[in-house]
């Protein structure tokens, strides 16, 4: 960029370099009051606090009103604009999205609702045809891209809420014709008509769309009328035979983007046999030229760049690990936690913060909103790429060495005052240098900007500066990508051209003195304007009759109203005290206030044609400087946010290594062998909780798959061996509170955080890429979801079955038992035989159950691909109190259980004893085979000598001749108790003296 007059713009590091951002540091200090009017008054020293007419003073300093006022040089085109109108805005509420809190230092303080709103727009079109098949599309306004997942067949409802989880988006489109199921869905977890989105922490607009739109021609088509920006100069030509043309000499000629070219340059990113994404893409791409054509006219230049897209990018779901929602929430990896004061929860603000997670473990330690955001996407995007998972733990291993431990704290405290330079760059694209109301030195753009120049350029100085950084690739890439040019001429610029301390005074922002010299002479003649209208009120009292001389109080000067003249008001009469009686002039009244009139007279008017309104001179001079700033700043935006970007991974990776080091994790060995090896492994969250933990080993290997297609990575061309020396499932059998449940989540855990590049909860660990994590743990029942318990349990173990690889991991807690006990035995041994049945293609599974009758049955027997465990406990009947009769050792053995050990449970938990030692004798019988129909109708000899008691009584009752007495009406009641106890008493009496008379009866 070339150097600007009156600027010094640095060519390369140099030796000066730390001084110059010390220079344009130095003013970071400075905090900006925005002011709904900024105005000055100017008198003589009695003059009283008026206040300015609401008719009036309306603020018009960003318009030149004067043709003494400079001329406003030409605004550039601008780079970004909104997506929403300002109604449609207020009623989505997205201002608590992503990241939610995790840009809380910056958006909410910076960003007002409507601009956050429209930074944070994701609009997404997913479409599913009935056999399950899925397609989806979503734009990122903030990073204008378009992303495409690649189909998915059989997905289903459950790879639909993954999406939504992955996308978080604020508008979901569907097609008028979309399946039942999948409209059902969405509509559940949609705003409602008001804009309210209940207890959805993510709720989104969902709007229907025709099915026209959905066409995947139509969305081809659009997609090659994407005008994409390539970097650098074009290399390849992409043409075909139909596109060539014979010029005059005969000679063929390639025609550049041509409609086949483009089609084939489009087939470079993006897969067009994915016919339901292409069709989504479209419905996209439609609803952005609806909202252009909306909201800009057809000439409008800015409609040129609104909604722009600089990228298309074609994803897939199954590139990384693959983990769906119920996944997340089952391992506890990502939870949110609503506030329980619903008041609290709005209308700026989800209400939601992160519960007791392991996202929750490093949330806390990543310093910036985009490292925040990073640190988020890590957790959700496991990756299954061994060149990057090596590259992170080779990083963690760097940083949590003892040797940088005090470095890793300074620079993680550096990057406090580093900000996401994206949402800056949007502000001032739109010319907004201070947005919102909240009083705060990050409010203002420009102090924002100069800061991160300061502390990226000492971050980058500091990384340098740490031995062996070279070899560790983020570090080195951070080097490369912050340019101390850039950003040493951003910050000396905005040291240069904004004065801190008189913007804070102004709440606006002002132009340092020295930048323009009209501008400085400007704002002397302003600054003495309160001596000059000493001059002025003296002079005019001069003229004025004697007897009004004390009525006329002063000369004051208004922005935007000019000069005027200060008379009293009669308090009594409420009419002015002199208006210019006895003078050969005309006093026009402008507006009263405070006991005051403001007079505008024939010496205000010339003062007002000869000084002109020197205020808003000066803020539209000040505007012009501004505006040429922002030009300046603007042509290193790209530099700027390539380094915020850097900055932000960093941030999120030091995250993980300050975490590793307080939990006192250690890095797993990754291999392309499919097995899981963990010695003394712990659960991340379990552990944090109770006194002591007590750690466990696994040692699972899945299927060999097809040994000749596979080559090893580690050094030879060897082929994957075939590991059957280890079980590829693992069944655990043990009491209840055993820890079946931990052991099963924190295996997973282990294998979840070796792939995100982690350390892990372990003494020793080796982890084989694992492409898939599915679970049937937790039973997330909804009254949005029209099913019973066992129905979602069903449809978790049916997604896994179907989509399980030989290098996924399934975890099968207690499944079966929400059906009858014998259906449910038969589907979880069916279940654990389909698995250790697939040979080579067999997943890694670990599942635990309190069937034993399948153990006792032979229905499922130990082999090599097949092995049982069982939770270690100590059993002593002699205790005093059935809750110590049984100790959990939490440690796990080969071999089964045998028995659950439910009553002892139920009675630590508080189930009466009663209740407790009745459930025994019913299981004791249960063991033996016994008939409880036979069993329960035996009957004690007491009991039997009552019933014949009974029987007795019974027939000699009906053996009685039992006719109404005839009496008067006024002794029916009487008689009749008398003789119904009579009869009573002779029927007791005659089976058993001793059952004696009957009793009294009322």
């Amino acid at each position: 960029m070339a150097s600007y007059k009156g600027y010094q713009t640095p060519s390369g590091p140099s030796s000066g370099q730390s001084a110059r951002i010390q220079l344009f540091s130095q003013t970071t200090s400075s905090v900006f009051v925005p002011s709904a009017t900024d105005r000055r008054v100017l008198s003589i020293p009695n003059h009283q606090n008026l206040s300015e007419s609401p008719s009036r003073a309306r603020s018009k300093s960003t318009k030149p009103s004067y043709s003494s006022s400079p001329q406003l040089p030409l605004h550039p085109q601008r780079q970004r604009l909104s997506l929403r109108p300002s109604s449609s805005r207020a009623s989505s509420d997205n201002s608590s999205r992503r990241p939610r809190d995790d840009d809380g230092s910056l958006a909410d303080n910076v960003l007002s609702g409507e601009e956050a709103d429209a930074l944070r727009e994701i609009i997404m079109a997913i479409d599913m045809k009935d056999n399950g098949d899925l397609g989806c599309a979503y734009y990122i306004a903030i990073d204008e891209s378009l992303l495409l997942f690649e189909d998915m067949a059989m997905a289903g409802i459950d790879l639909v809420e993954t999406l939504l989880l992955h996308v978080d988006p604020t508008t979901v489109l569907i097609s008028a014709r979309a399946s039942e199921a999948l409209e059902s869905y969405l509509a559940k977890r949609a705003q409602g008509i008001d804009g309210s989105r209940g207890d959805l922490q993510s709720a989104y607009i969902l709007r229907s769309l025709n099915s026209t739109d959905f066409r995947y021609d139509s969305g081809k088509e659009k997609l090659l009328g994407l005008d994409l920006e390539t970097p650098g100069r074009q290399s390849i030509l992409y043409t075909s035979v139909v596109d060539d043309t014979v010029n005059d000499n005969g000679e063929i000629e390639a025609q550049e983007n041509s409609r086949q070219g483009r089609l084939m340059r489009l087939a470079t990113s993006i897969n067009l046999d994915s016919r339901l994404t292409i069709a989504c893409a479209g419905a996209v791409l439609g609803d952005l030229q609806r909202r252009r054509t909306v909201h800009y006219l057809p000439n409008d230049p800015d409609a040129l760049v609104a909604f722009r897209i600089r990228s298309v990018e074609m994803l897939s779901l199954f590139d990384s690990m693959f983990v769906n929602a119920d996944t997340l929430v089952s391992l506890q990896i990502l939870q949110s936690e609503y506030h329980p004061n619903s008041h609290q929860r709005g209308p700026n603000a989800s209400g939601a913060k992160e519960s007791l997670s392991v996202y929750g473990l490093f949330q806390h330690l990543a310093r910036t909103p985009q490292g925040k955001l990073k640190l988020r996407q890590i957790f959700l995007r496991p990756s299954t790429d061994f060149d990057l998972i090596s590259a992170r733990q080779k990083t963690i291993r760097f940083l949590v060495h003892p040797a940088n431990a005090d470095n890793l704290v300074q620079l993680s405290n550096d990057l406090k005052k580093v900000k996401n330079m994206k949402l800056i760059i949007a502000l001032l694209e739109k010319g907004v240098d201070i947005p919102g109301r909240k009083i705060s030195v990050a409010n203002n753009v420009w102090a924002s900007l100069q800061r991160f120049a300061a502390y990226s350029l000492r971050l980058r100085d500091s990384l340098r500066t740490l031995p062996g950084s070279e070899k560790i690739d983020i570090i080195r890439r951070a080097i490369d990508v912050i340019q101390p040019p850039p950003l040493c001429q951003v910050g000396e610029l905005i040291s240069q051209t904004i004065d801190f301390e008189q913007s804070m005074e102004r709440g606006r922002t002002a132009v340092r003195h020295g930048v323009d010299a009209g501008l400085d002479e400007l704002k002397r003649s302003y600054d003495g304007m309160e001596i000059f209208l000493t001059s002025v009120i003296a002079k005019l009292r001069s003229e004025l009759p004697e007897w009004a001389r004390n009525y006329v109080q002063n000369c004051i000067f208004f922005p935007q109203l000019g000069f005027l003249t200060v008379v009293s008001l009669n308090p009594e009469t409420g009419k002015c005290n002199y208006d210019g009686e006895g003078l050969n002039d005309v006093w026009e009244r402008m507006f009263a206030a405070e006991g005051c009139v403001y007079y505008k007279n024939k010496q205000m008017k010339e003062m007002d044609e000869h000084f002109g309104d020197a205020y808003c001179m000066i803020i539209d001079r000040e505007i012009e400087i501004i505006h040429e700033l922002a030009v300046k700043i603007l042509a290193q935006q790209e530099a700027i946010i390539a380094a915020s970007d850097v900055l932000g991974e960093l941030d999120s990776l030091f995250a993980l290594a300050i975490g590793c080091g307080q939990y006192n994790w250690v890095a797993p060995t990754m291999t392309t062998q499919n097995v899981i090896h963990i010695e003394g492994g712990r659960h991340p969250l379990q552990e944090l909780v109770v006194p002591s933990f007590i750690a466990n080993d696994c040692y699972i290997t899945g299927g060999p798959g097809n040994q000749h297609a596979e080559v090893m990575r580690e050094g030879s061309a060897d082929t994957e061996r075939s590991s059957i020396e280890r079980p590829g499932t693992l069944v655990l059998t043990g009491p209840n509170h055993s820890g079946k449940s931990v052991y099963l989540k924190q295996v997973a855990l282990i294998v979840y955080l070796a792939h995100i590049g982690c350390f892990v909860p372990a003494d020793k660990a080796c982890i084989g890429i694992t492409d898939r994590i599915l679970t049937r743990i937790a039973t997330r029942e909804s009254v949005a979801k029209n099913e019973s318990a066992f129905s979602i349990d069903l449809r978790q173990v049916a997604f896994a079955m179907n989509f399980a690889t030989r290098r996924s991991l399934v975890l099968i807690d207690e499944f079966g038992k929400g059906t009858n006990s014998l259906d449910g035995a038969g589907l979880v041994t069916a279940v654990l035989d389909h698995f250790a049945s697939l040979g080579s293609e067999r997943p890694k599974v670990l599942a635990a159950t309190h069937f034993h009758e399948i153990f006792e049955g032979q229905f499922l027997v130990e082999t090599p691909e097949l092995a049982f465990g069982n939770m270690d406990i100590r059993l002593d009947f002699d205790a005093p109190t059935m809750e110590e009769q049984v100790t959990y050792l939490f440690q796990l053995v080969p071999g089964r259980s045998i028995s659950s050990f439910g009553s002892r449970c139920a009675a630590m938990n508080g189930i009466n004893q009663v209740i407790v030692e009745r459930a025994e004798t019913i299981m004791l019988m249960l063991a033996r085979n016994e008939d409880l129909q036979v069993v329960c109708s035996n009957l004690s000899d007491t009991e039997m000598q009552r019933l014949e008691e009974a029987e007795a009584v019974g027939r000699a009752f009906l053996e009685q001749d039992i006719r109404a007495s005839s009496s008067g009406n006024g002794e029916v009641r009487q008689s009749s108790t008398s003789w119904c106890r009579g009869i009573l008493d002779r029927v007791l009496s005659s089976v058993s003296p001793a059952l004696g008379p009957s009793p009294n009866i009322p």
